[in-house]
C-alpha cells in the first residue's frame, strides 16, 4: 500500500483522502500537513487521516508519496522539496506555473528515481477510454469542440469587491490553466500535439484571464477549447468525423457520450448519473500508483503535462 501525505486542507484534499480509500487497498492517505496545526487536525479527524503536522519535512518524512494541493505557486516549490527527498509526488493541477517549472521538475524526479505526475482526473476515467475506443467509428476526424464554462463558486465575491487569490494573476491562476485543461489534456491526448495553436481571452479589470477558446490547428482536423470561470454553460461537447460525431456532456465529469452516425440514429454509449469530480479521482491516484509499481514515469501523462503547459504559456503570452 501507498502511503500518501497531503499538503493542503480544502475540499479537493477531501476528495483525494475519499479517492484513496476507494482503491482497493493500494492507497491511502495518512498523513496532513497544515500550516495551522488546528486546522490539521480538524481536517485528519473529518477525512479519517492518522496524523496531521505543521511541519512539511516530517510530513515527507513519514510517507512514501505526497499529494501537493496547496495554492498553484505553491506546487512546484513543495513539490520540488519532497522529490529531493526521494518521494513520489502526484501534484494537482496546474503541476507547474510555468513550461520551465514542468520540465523541471519531471527531471528532478527522473533524477531521483521518483514517479511525479500531474493529478488531472479526466484523462484516467474509464469514459475517456470510451471515446478513444470510438474515435475510429467517426472516420476522418475534421472537427471537436471540447466546452468547459463553469461560473466560479468564488467569482460573486471578487464580483462583490473581494480580493480573492483564485482571481489573481501574479499567483500564476488564470482560466486557462484552471479550466481550460479539462478540455486541452483530452484534446493533446486523442489527436496529438498540433503544429499551430491560435485563439483570444476575456480578461477582468485586475488583468486575470476569465475564460477564452483556444483553436488547435493540425491542418486536416480543426479542434476548440473553450473555457471560462465567470460563466456557466450549456455544452454538449462534439467531435466530428466525416462518417459520425459523438457528443459529450461535460469533459471534465463525463457521464454521457453519443455516437450520432451521419444521416442515421443516435447510440447512446455511456449514460450514467450525473458525476462529482470526487467520484472520479480514484483513477488517477491508481494510474500513479501503477506507475510506482513499475519504477518508471508513463511518459504519456509526463508528455501531456509539459505539452499542455506549454500551449498555455504560448497562449497567455500571445494574449496579455
Amino acid at each position: 500500500m501507498l502511503r500518501f501525505g497531503i499538503i493542503g486542507t480544502n475540499y479537493i484534499s477531501e476528495w483525494f483522502a475519499a479517492a484513496c480509500r476507494d482503491t482497493g487497498g493500494r492507497a491511502a492517505a495518512t498523513a496532513v500537513y497544515s500550516r495551522n496545526l488546528d486546522r490539521g487536525r480538524a481536517f485528519a479527524a473529518t477525512v479519517g487521516v492518522a496524523s496531521a503536522v505543521d511541519d512539511l519535512d516530517a510530513l515527507i518524512e513519514a510517507v512514501d508519496a505526497v499529494y501537493v494541493a496547496s495554492p498553484n505557486a505553491a506546487h512546484h516549490p513543495q513539490a520540488m522539496r519532497a522529490i529531493a527527498a526521494g518521494r513520489h509526488v502526484l501534484v494537482e493541477k496546474m503541476i507547474g506555473t510555468s513550461t520551465a517549472q514542468v520540465t523541471e521538475l519531471f527531471a528532478a524526479a527522473r533524477a531521483n528515481q521518483v514517479i511525479a505526475m500531474e493529478a488531472v482526473r479526466n484523462v484516467h476515467t474509464p469514459a475517456h477510454r470510451l471515446v478513444r475506443d470510438a474515435l475510429p467509428r467517426l472516420g476522418t476526424l475534421r472537427h471537436a469542440r471540447f466546452e468547459k464554462l463553469q461560473y466560479s463558486s468564488r467569482y460573486d465575491a471578487f464580483r462583490a469587491g473581494e480580493q480573492l487569490n483564485a482571481f489573481d494573476p501574479a499567483l500564476g491562476n488564470s482560466a486557462l490553466a484552471d479550466i481550460g485543461v479539462y478540455g486541452l489534456q483530452p484534446a493533446l491526448d486523442l489527436f496529438g500535439v498540433p503544429p499551430r495553436t491560435s485563439g483570444a481571452s476575456v480578461w477582468l479589470d485586475n488583468g486575470f484571464e476569465g475564460g477564452g477558446s483556444l483553436q488547435l490547428d493540425y491542418g486536416t482536423l480543426v479542434a476548440d477549447v473553450v473555457y471560462s470561470k465567470i460563466a456557466a454553460g450549456l455544452g454538449p461537447s462534439v467531435i466530428y468525423g466525416e462518417d459520425a460525431a459523438l457528443t459529450l456532456d461535460d469533459p471534465g465529469e463525463l457521464s454521457r457520450i453519443e455516437l450520432h452516425e451521419r444521416g442515421g440514429a443516435g447510440t447512446v454509449l455511456l449514460d450514467g448519473p450525473r458525476v462529482t469530480p470526487g467520484q472520479t479521482m480514484r483513477h488517477e491516484v491508481l494510474d500513479f500508483v501503477d506507475q510506482v509499481d513499475a519504477g518508471a514515469i508513463d511518459p504519456r501523462w509526463a508528455d501531456l503535462s509539459l505539452a499542455s503547459r506549454r500551449i498555455m504559456d504560448e497562449q497567455l503570452a500571445r494574449l496579455s
